[in-house]
């Protein structure tokens, strides 16, 4: 039995030091920078122990006879399982990936592998579905500390900078406090409908500005202003000047520059920027610190504003007149002013660009399909009327412009592959045993196109949606798990609502106005894929004026 053990001890350092020979070579011709050459080897030294002792964990789980171990889980084997090189031989210069077609890498893997595939992404694997019955799974599986994959650039930018964690980075007890403070003032639909009036101020103006010119010329940067706006009225009960140009800060440049770089550095075999102050670090932390200090300097002035609002004994009166998110927050014994400015960060990083992005898409899918924009004129017209006030009562019966927000989304997912969750508890999927801490991806923007789930996934088709459609296509109904453009569960997206408020009006205020038309010339939307799916180039929009507009 020693001697066995001896054995197998033997092959697994040979093994090892066949790998350590094998990465020097090809990290020195990844690697350029002579100092990342130490970091390398300090990477891998500091993680191959705990990568193998992983596997070792792996093969020991228990097994049934009908139960597969989660070592036969199909995916790319020998070099490809190397830690961090691995991943990095699955793009350029090895391949004819970038970081930005990970959708489409993963989807030929799919193809070649099937619905469930495990894949080294450095010094741990992790395991990416592609169906909606195991999404279905691993969203309903039981969570307590509800954790998710780390972010490590934003981690390293809190930490350098002595900043709290926001709601997204938490785990655990923390995000649970967090969590909970920030759910119940923005996410309950009673509270969230008190904002449409602030919303449609925006919309109405939004609107006014367009009649003024009849076109937009960089849709998603007028969309980004638009959701801007919005959000300052949620976040700070101000406008901010993003529609009227009189705003002192470039917050469309920065917000460009934290999404991107983000996203440029996500899929880094090695986070070289944990240990120096790369070029994608530097420019994260200068622009993610522009939006922060924003962000304070708002707080701020609004906390000086309510102070003297309450020694005047009008704080109560203001209070009732539209709701305060801030307020609420900074009445919170809960959140210290240090995390409210966080929390503000997260919804500004998270909700203005994907917002904006679905609102540009659909226009363009609008644009694109008249009958379809005919059929949405006239739903508007029929609830509405002539209404130019928005209400809650409105709201709930637009359900082909809901649709038609939802078949968008399907088709062009919003969010970079989909939802991730760390397991804590064994769970087995397809068939196969999924060891507790494995990280596994939710692949919702290979499922919402996959013809399996969503019959002619390259058309628009809102009547999909529809439990009245009499149309060939509703099987995407009996699939849910397939489209969650705002997660599931606990870890689902704080502000849900508010977001799909803005899209829903913006929607409204634009199709009750104007016909929307794209130039002829005009035939596909190229995208870029980052970590919001994104337009890749200026769309100009023409406004044709309705013969009866409303506003």
């Amino acid at each position: 039995m020693v001697s066995e053990m001896s054995t197998e001890l033997i092959k697994r350092n040979i093994r090892f030091v066949s790998a350590m020979a094998l990465s020097k070579r090809i990290t020195r011709d990844l690697l350029q920078c002579n100092n990342y050459r130490v970091l390398v080897k300090r990477c891998i030294c500091e993680h191959a122990a705990a990568a193998m002792m992983n596997e070792h964990h792996y093969e020991t789980i228990p097994q049934t006879d009908d139960i597969k171990p989660f070592s036969d889980i199909p995916g790319p084997k020998g070099i490809y399982n190397i830690p961090f090189l691995g991943i990095a031989l699955q793009f350029k210069p090895f391949t004819n990936y970038t970081p930005s077609d990970m959708p489409e890498l993963l989807c030929n893997l799919r193809d070649k592998y099937g619905d469930i595939v495990k894949l080294k992404t450095g010094t741990s694997s992790m395991v990416y579905v592609f169906h909606p019955d195991y999404a279905k799974t691993v969203f309903q599986a039981q969570y307590k500390e509800h954790a998710k994959t780390q972010m490590k650039l934003p981690e390293t930018f809190f930490k350098r900078n002595n900043i709290p964690k926001g709601v997204v980075l938490l785990q655990g007890e923390e995000w649970m406090k967090m969590r909970r403070s920030t759910q119940e003032k923005i996410l309950r639909p009673a509270i969230v409908a008190n904002y449409v009036p602030l919303i449609e101020t925006v919309a109405d103006d939004f609107v006014d500005q367009l009649r003024k010119t009849q076109m937009i010329n960089d849709l998603h940067k007028e969309l980004t202003n638009y959701t801007s706006e919005s959000i300052g009225m949620l976040c700070f009960n101000k406008r901010l000047g993003y529609l009227d140009g009189t705003s002192d800060f470039d917050f469309y440049t920065n917000l460009q520059e934290m999404l991107t770089s983000f996203h440029q550095a996500f899929f880094l075999p090695i986070k070289s920027y944990k240990y120096f102050n790369t070029g994608i670090y530097k420019r994260f932390e200068s622009s993610t610190l522009k939006i922060y200090r924003l962000a304070e300097r708002e707080i701020k002035s609004q906390k000086q504003k309510l102070m003297k609002l309450e020694r005047e004994g009008k704080l109560e009166e203001y209070l009732e007149k539209e709701p305060n998110f801030l307020h609420s927050l900074l009445s919170d014994h809960r959140v210290t002013d240090e995390q409210v400015s966080v929390i503000i960060l997260d919804l500004i990083g998270a909700g203005i660009d994907s917002t904006a992005n679905t609102i540009a898409f659909l226009l363009c899918d609008l644009a694109q399909n008249p009958d379809k924009q005919k059929k949405l004129y006239e739903e508007i017209k029929n609830v509405l009327g002539k209404s130019k006030k928005v209400k809650k009562s409105h709201l709930a019966n637009l359900s082909y412009l809901k649709a038609c927000v939802k078949e968008t989304q399907r088709k062009r997912f919003p969010v970079f592959i989909g939802a991730q969750r760390i397991l804590e508890h064994d769970l087995v999927l397809g068939g196969y045993r999924i060891p507790k801490q494995t990280a596994v991806a939710i692949n919702n923007d290979a499922m919402s196109v996959d013809e399996r789930f969503y019959p002619r996934p390259k058309e628009f088709i809102p009547e999909r949606w529809l439990r009245s459609s009499d149309e060939d296509v509703t099987m995407g109904r009996n699939h849910p798990f397939g489209m969650k453009p705002f997660g599931f569960g606990q870890r689902s997206c704080l502000g849900q609502r508010f977001a799909e408020n803005e899209i829903y009006i913006c929607i409204l205020k634009l199709i009750q106005n104007f016909e929307v038309l794209l130039p002829a010339n005009v035939t596909d939307i190229p995208t870029v894929k980052r970590t919001f799916i994104t337009p890749d180039a200026e769309i100009k929009l023409f406004l044709k004026e309705r013969p009866e507009p409303v506003v």
